[in-house]
């Protein structure tokens, strides 16, 4: 299969009409599988995917179980805003072969929004004609069986599924289509139709088993009727809860920027209120009484300096005529013991002379501290420190005084102002209208839950009754046969029976040896997985180290994870054996570089004939183009206009200037 072209219509990002060409070229006689598609996030990368996906299933491209009016929600909020018509189309071009003849199929799929409802018309046309093989109402499951949703999703796949593998999610989808793409739903389904051939042929004397197989098959089918409508239900319900919801917080949200919530909380607000007042008196209280002791020499900071620098000086005096006294006394005790012993003659007029200059100098130190204000203070040390306080200790809280003030009116005026918006608001009304509101969200909500019981329920009966069925299966096949016809039947029905169990083991096998080469093709580390297990019910998989010791997936790293996805998918795609070109949506987000290098030298180059990459700029840099440039077949660049609300696609990526072509088929309008 090849994808030729996309074209769109006013669909998403993209407006008028962009056509992309998608055919790998050729190049110097090599083929060149990538065409490599870059652009920002929200530029419309996933939207061209989504393009992909919409035209080949319509409704089924949303999921299985998908209810009518979300899948009309989706095709009228990807109608364009700036289309000039509430319309929009995409159109798929591909080739496919079947029983060794390339044909040519052209899927357009246009809707339309006529009032409430939207119209939507499937265009199929094969080799350049309408097909008429096929009645017009079943071309969406001709689609489907040219290429079913469950392989395609192996195939044409974004970051999300990456990481919904990696993640090692329970998922039923992907296990069917792992069964359709090794080949192995095929003969479940020829079991089937040969146990209900042999339950119409059946002798009398195993019209038991007989009837109790057509009561399983047509129990079975009930109950798949029942399920498919119950899954409805829940998706409807689902859809319906989700728009309350929406509505539910619109409401809210006017309700709250109404006053509402303050009014709700009114009782808080004045609590804060009241303790932001209680806190503002406490300060003003002690920063009176600061200005009553020490908080106004923080006033005259130089005047309180000289006082300082004075006292200091005034109590360094008084330490002076200590001093002097001390020497008298001194010098009147060696007189009179003459010890130390005296080497010269000192008479009376020595001792006179020295005495008289001891008390002038005694008289000299009194006069300078005589000021009536140090006598006053008493002891200068006391008033020194005093002083010293007002800078270390009073001044700076004083100023942390101030900014508590300062903040504790602020938050006064702020909730002075939600006390008034909470007496102004009409929330009387409103906060009816929320709870009514959410009274609706929760009965939608405990309708819903009830709903996806019973479905769990009815799907848990389902795999009961198709284990019965297999069982029947199995007995009827061991039975012997009324008939030439019947023998023929129950022998081909144990030779399929033998036969789906060995193919699988087969396939399952080729897989594991497929992913073992794929997982250390791409990692970091060579030899890290040596071996995995494949349950061949569920499909979940166990790794396993060269020892034989099993690795836990939660001891992978992040990139380790997402290079096991790819891997089981590249595995997957080589085991089936389908040629089905990729497209393959951010795939690079969570590693490193050394994985990136490997995917982009090793992964995308090999993993399919066609490979359409798209990528942002941080992905796919200059230096990974580089080496992905021989795998290149040609490039578009899509850039997001927020003056048009559109999206235009250009030849190239990005400014790299690794890449640059002639003008092919885009046409914009």
């Amino acid at each position: 299969m090849i994808l030729r072209n996309i074209r769109l219509e006013d669909f998403g990002l993209f407006v008028g009409v962009t056509e992309l060409d998608l055919i790998p070229r050729v190049k110097k006689g090599v083929s060149a599988p990538v065409v490599l598609i870059g652009g920002k996030n929200g530029a419309g990368k996933t939207t061209l995917l989504e393009a992909v996906r919409l035209a080949l299933y319509g409704r089924r491209a949303l999921g299985p179980r998908v209810a009518l009016t979300e899948y009309e929600t989706y095709l009228r909020d990807r109608i364009n805003r700036s289309s000039l018509k509430p319309e929009a189309a995409v159109t798929l071009e591909f080739d496919y072969a079947e029983a060794g003849a390339v044909h040519r199929y052209r899927v357009r799929r246009e809707w339309s929004v006529r009032g409430k409802s939207v119209v939507e018309n499937l265009l199929l046309d094969k080799d350049g004609e309408a097909i008429s093989s096929v009645p017009r109402e079943e071309w969406h499951q001709f689609l489907q069986e040219l290429i079913p949703p469950g392989v395609s999703q192996l195939f044409f796949f974004d970051g999300e599924k990456i990481q919904q593998i990696a993640g090692d999610e329970d998922n039923e989808q992907l296990a069917e289509a792992v069964r359709s793409l090794l080949g192995i739903e095929l003969v479940g389904r020829l079991r089937t139709d040969l146990g209900l051939f042999l339950a119409r042929h059946q002798r009398r004397e195993d019209g038991d088993i007989a009837s109790r197989l057509e009561a399983i098959i047509r129990e079975l089918a009930k109950s798949a009727n029942v399920i498919q409508k119950l899954s409805d239900d829940v998706a409807e319900l689902a859809s319906m809860r989700d728009s309350q919801a929406r509505a539910a917080e619109q409401i809210r949200r006017r309700f709250v920027s109404e006053g509402g919530d303050a009014a709700l909380n009114r009782n808080k607000v004045e609590s804060d209120r009241e303790e932001a007042r209680r806190a503002a008196n406490r300060g003003e209280h002690e920063l009176r009484e600061l200005a009553n002791q020490l908080l106004p020499f923080t006033m005259a900071p130089k005047l309180v300096g000289q006082f300082r620098n004075a006292l200091f000086a005034a109590s360094a005096g008084g330490g002076e005529r200590a001093s002097v006294a001390a020497l008298r006394s001194a010098m009147d005790d060696w007189k009179s013991q003459g010890e130390p012993k005296r080497e010269a003659r000192w008479s009376k007029e020595h001792w006179t002379d020295l005495r008289r200059f001891l008390q002038a100098q005694t008289k000299a130190a009194s006069r300078s501290g005589t000021s009536p204000v140090f006598a006053a203070l008493g002891d200068g040390t006391a008033a020194l420190a005093r002083l010293t306080e007002v800078d270390a200790v009073v001044r700076p809280r004083a100023q942390a005084l101030l900014k508590e003030l300062e903040r504790l009116s602020k938050r006064g005026r702020e909730l002075d102002k939600r006390l008034e918006r909470a007496d102004s608001a009409a929330s009387g009304v409103m906060l009816d209208e929320l709870r009514a509101a959410e009274r609706l969200l929760g009965s939608t909500e405990s309708t819903l839950k009830a709903r996806q019981d019973e479905l769990a329920l009815l799907r848990g009966q389902r795999v009961t009754m198709e284990r019965d069925r297999a069982r029947l299966l199995s007995e009827q096949a061991d039975a012997a046969a009324a008939s030439n016809r019947a023998e023929l039947a129950a022998r081909t029905a144990q030779v399929l029976a033998d036969y789906e169990q060995r193919l699988l083991v087969h396939k399952l096998t080729q897989l594991r040896t497929e992913f073992v080469r794929c997982f250390d093709h791409l990692a970091r580390k060579p030899g890290l997985v040596a071996d995995i297990s494949i349950d061949p019910t569920t499909f979940a998989t166990r790794l396993f180290d060269s020892s034989g010791l099993e690795i836990a997936k939660s001891a992978l790293s992040a990139g380790e994870k997402q290079v096991y996805a790819i891997a089981m998918l590249w595995s997957l795609a080589r085991t089936s054996g389908r040629p089905l070109p990729m497209i393959i949506d951010t795939p690079l987000a969570r590693l490193d570089s050394d994985h990136r290098g490997n995917l982009i030298e090793r992964y995308f180059p090999a993993a399919s004939h066609q490979v359409i990459m798209l990528s942002t700029d941080t992905e796919v840099d200059a230096h990974l183009v580089e080496k992905l440039k021989p795998s290149i077949s040609h490039s578009y660049r899509l850039d997001y206009d927020p003056a048009t609300g559109g999206t235009g696609v250009s030849h190239g990526y990005f400014e790299t200037g690794q890449i640059t072509e002639k003008k092919r088929a885009i046409q914009q309008a």
